[in-house]
C-alpha cells in the first residue's frame, strides 16, 4: 500500500512532532529528565516492580515502599501496566516519558481530526489541534509529573470527534471505537479528567437529542443514537473495570474512603479544586501570581497558572 505523504493528517503529524521536539528538545535528544517531586517520586517507587515485572511476566500485587505497604492495583499505586495501550508501546520500547510524548502528539491529531470532521479548513484545523496540545495546562502536566491527567486528556477531542459521529450515524464499527477510546481513556486512570470528559459528551449528546425532540423523523434517528452512546459508554466502562473494581473494593480500607462518613473530609477533598475567581489566570497567568512561592490563591499551593494563551 502506497503513502501519501501529502495527506494533510500526514502533515500536521510531521509539524505537530517537530514542535514536541523543539519544546522536548533536552529531553528526546540529551537524555535529561524533569526534577520535580511528582516525577522522581513515583518513579522511584516504581523501579523494582517494574524490574519484576518484566522479569517474571508477572503483575506485582503489593508495593511496600508506600505507607510500610499498599496493594499496587487497588490503591492506584502501580497501575500503568494495566493500560492496553501501554502494552503497544513497551513493545516498541517507548516507555516513561516519551509514551507521555506519544500521548501528547495525540492529543495534537485528535484536535485536527475533530476540528476537520466539523468542516473546518485544514489550516485552522491544524491550529486548533496544535493550540490544544500547547495549552499550558498539557505541557505542565508533562513537566512537574502528572502526566495520567495529560494522558486522560489526550483522549478528549477523539471521544468528541466519535461521539458526534455517532449520534449522527449510528453504526456497530462507530459504537465499537466509542467504546474503546473512552475504555482506554478510564484506563489511564486519572478518573476525574475522565469525568469532566464525560460530562461533556453526555451534555452534547442530551442537548442533540432534546434540540431535535420535536422532529420526529430527527427524534427516531438520535434516540437511535442516544442508545448507541449510552451502550458504547458501557462497553467503555466494562474495559476499565479491571482497574476500578479492585479499587472500589479497597475504598473502605483506604485512607481516602476510610473515615469517618465514609469518606475524605470536605476540605481535603476539594482543596484543589478550581476557584471561579481564578478563572482569571485562563487570560492573565499572573493574576494570583503564577505559581511557586508568588502564588497566593486558594489552592494550597501550584506551580502553575491554567493559562489558556
Amino acid at each position: 500500500m502506497k503513502i501519501d505523504w501529502k495527506h494533510p493528517a500526514i502533515i500536521a503529524v510531521t509539524l505537530m512532532l517537530g514542535l514536541i521536539c523543539i519544546l522536548f528538545y533536552h529531553v528526546i535528544f540529551q537524555g535529561q529528565v524533569f526534577g520535580s517531586p511528582d516525577t522522581l517520586n513515583p518513579k522511584s517507587a516504581g523501579i523494582a516492580l517494574n524490574n519484576v515485572y518484566a522479569k517474571t511476566g508477572e503483575f506485582p500485587l503489593w508495593q511496600p515502599w508506600i505507607f510500610s505497604g499498599m496493594p499496587t492495583a487497588e490503591a492506584f499505586t502501580f497501575i500503568s501496566q494495566l493500560y492496553f495501550p501501554a502494552i503497544l508501546l513497551n513493545l516498541l520500547f517507548i516507555k516513561g516519558l516519551f509514551a507521555q510524548l506519544v500521548h501528547l502528539l495525540f492529543t495534537g491529531l485528535g484536535g485536527f481530526v475533530f476540528l476537520r470532521s466539523l468542516k473546518l479548513s485544514q489550516f485552522s484545523a491544524f491550529l486548533g489541534g496544535t493550540a490544544f496540545m500547547l495549552t499550558p495546562y498539557m505541557l505542565t502536566m508533562v513537566v512537574f509529573g502528572h502526566g495520567s491527567q495529560m494522558m486522560t486528556a489526550a483522549y478528549l477531542p477523539w471521544i468528541m470527534w466519535m461521539t458526534v459521529k455517532i449520534i449522527e450515524k449510528p453504526t456497530l464499527c462507530n459504537m465499537g471505537v466509542l467504546a474503546i477510546l473512552m475504555g482506554f481513556q478510564l484506563q489511564r486512570a486519572h478518573a476525574q479528567i475522565a469525568y469532566y470528559t464525560w460530562m461533556l459528551v453526555g451534555a452534547y449528546v442530551l442537548f442533540t437529542f432534546l434540540w431535535n425532540f420535536r422532529n420526529t423523523e430527527e427524534k427516531n434517528s438520535k434516540l437511535i443514537g442516544l442508545g448507541s452512546f449510552l451502550m458504547a459508554a458501557l462497553l467503555g466502562i466494562g474495559i476499565a473495570l479491571l482497574i476500578y473494581l479492585p479499587s472500589i473494593e479497597y475504598t473502605p480500607f483506604s485512607v481516602r474512603g476510610g473515615g469517618i462518613g465514609g469518606g475524605a473530609d470536605y476540605n481535603y477533598a476539594t482543596s484543589w479544586s478550581f476557584h471561579p475567581k481564578e478563572m482569571l489566570t485562563f487570560f492573565l497567568p499572573s493574576a494570583f501570581g503564577f505559581g511557586g512561592q508568588t502564588y497566593w490563591g486558594f489552592m494550597p499551593f501550584t506551580d502553575y497558572p491554567n493559562y489558556m494563551g
